[in-house]
């Protein structure tokens, strides 16, 4: 209880303390950031996790002649635009002496791209396809914020901290994950139809975005300079375990095959994490013939329930890398669940794809489409397969991004890591673009096809990871004297 009380109160251990290295002021302000940097991940995620489960039929009652293939390109416009601008949010981080004004600007943009989202309806019915996909837009430029996360973290906590705070702020993303479902869920009661107050309606889609808008609103607000406070550390602690005043006598070779591996295994976790996303609501709406109330209500359930999993992995992840080390932690967590995750979505069976009447998916009662000819001889998928398979994904994806980037963090060392993690992000990005696909795939050939390259892929990932993982070995050289210097201070 005391260790959780000093959490909320922002109190300096003794050991670091004795460090010297900052006063206890310092260490406070530090943290106070840091733990706003956590929440501007939640935030990011609370949208995403909101309007995916709602995005079709959403998308549907805008423009009822509208294709599936057009979501995947709905998907893929966030991903386009945090691949546009990641690169430039890193430039400036690394010269920038505070993120805080790009901070409030992506924030703002953030709550602009949700108000957006929710007034499609005042747009002509032609153009709103076109004016939900801008929304989709603005809001992945506004999660480049993620860029300055991770390059802040990096450089603010110290070496024994990073393991942690990374766990952190990807445990408040994966939080962001299971509340986002969560409010959607609870918003279906509401209808389509809903309610109209000056002159706009207020429904269970629109509704979510406005949610999503007035929080980060609020969180503006606590982006005022005494709160967040740009406050460095990592490069100090080198610099003090080497004796040195120059930061840059802290830099240690880059060891570009095992960066380049780690960001491969971040970016096929991302890639089949946004591929099962995007094709979840259609693969609901056909595999069991879920309306699209039931679809919104049991897929909120389904990714609450997958996000909570991953948060109580979050909570063990610390200790579970004090025990294991953090490339076998990537590989038995992150991409062994990946590839159990796209094996168990392979259908079985010898039931018959319940129907739908229309050529198209343009009912509110669902059913495979008689277009999609392979629902005419493929078995469908059962609520056990999917909730495995799910509950697989999150835990992979979730663990993966927080043990790919502290493993980054730890190889590229105390040099600045904006433009890297630019990189970091720009891959994720690529693969969010690329992974909406799945529904083209999904659509034109069916499930064995999409879940049994999956496997196919995630398989053959599994196999060199595990022959290359020598390679994902996290080395602290220089700062082993610094540890065993703070245990002999922790044991005195």
């Amino acid at each position: 209880m005391a260790s959780i009380g000093n959490w909320f109160r922002v109190v300096q251990k003794e050991k670091d303390r004795l460090s010297e290295l900052e006063s206890d002021f310092e260490y406070r302000q530090r943290w106070i950031t840091i733990r706003l940097v956590y929440f501007s991940g939640f935030l990011m995620f609370l949208s995403f996790g909101v309007v995916t489960t709602g995005l079709w039929p959403y998308l549907q009652d805008m423009d009822p002649m509208v294709e599936k293939t057009f979501l995947g390109i709905v998907f893929a416009a966030p991903p386009a635009g945090q691949l546009i601008f990641s690169p430039l949010i890193g430039w400036c981080s690394n010269r920038l002496s505070s993120i805080r004004v790009p901070f409030v600007l992506l924030t703002a943009l953030f709550v602009f791209g949700n108000g957006l989202y929710s007034v499609v309806e005042l747009f002509p019915v032609p153009s709103r396809k076109y004016v939900l996909l801008l929304s989709r837009f603005l809001f992945g430029i506004s999660t480049s914020i993620n860029t300055l996360n991770r390059a802040y973290i990096s450089t603010a906590t110290k070496l024994s901290e990073r393991t942690g705070a990374i766990s952190m702020s990807s445990l408040a993303q994966t939080l962001g994950l299971a509340v986002g479902p969560i409010i959607q869920a609870t918003l279906s009661t509401m209808g389509k139809e809903g309610f109209m107050w000056c002159g706009l309606r207020i429904n269970m889609y629109t509704l979510a975005g406005w949610i999503c808008a007035l929080v980060g609103v609020i969180f503006v607000i606590f982006l005022n300079p005494s709160c967040f406070v740009h406050r460095t550390i990592a490069a100090q602690e080198a610099m003090k375990t080497i004796g040195s005043s120059v930061a840059t006598d802290t830099y240690e070779p880059l060891q570009l095959f095992s960066i380049w591996t780690i960001m491969i295994g971040y970016g096929v976790l991302m890639f089949f994490y946004v591929s099962v996303q995007t094709a979840l609501s259609p693969i609901s709406l056909d595999q069991f013939a879920w309306s699209h109330e039931e679809s919104l209500y049991y897929l909120g359930l389904l990714m609450t329930g997958g996000t909570l999993c991953s948060c109580a992995v979050y909570l063990l992840l610390p200790k579970l890398c004090k025990r294991f080390q953090e490339h076998n932690v990537f590989l038995f967590f992150a991409i062994l669940p990946l590839f159990i995750s796209q094996l168990v979505m392979i259908p079985m069976g010898s039931k018959a794809i319940p129907m739908s009447a229309l050529s198209y998916n343009n009912s509110t009662t669902g059913g495979c489409p008689s277009k999609q000819e392979w629902c005419n001889y493929i078995p469908p998928i059962n609520d056990y397969q999917l909730t495995i398979s799910y509950t697989m994904l999150c835990i992979s994806f979730s663990v993966g991004i927080a043990i790919s980037q502290t493993i980054l963090s730890k190889q590229l060392g105390t040099r600045p890591q904006g433009n890297w993690m630019a990189l970091y992000t720009s891959i994720g990005g690529v693969m969010r673009i690329a992974g909406p696909a799945s529904v083209v795939v999904y659509v034109r050939f069916g499930t064995y096809w999409l879940f049994g390259l999956g496997t196919a892929v995630s398989g053959v990932v599994l196999v060199w990871m595990w022959y290359y993982k020598q390679y994902l070995r996290t080395t602290k050289k220089s700062f082993h004297t610094a540890e065993a210097q703070q245990m002999t201070v922790s044991e005195t």
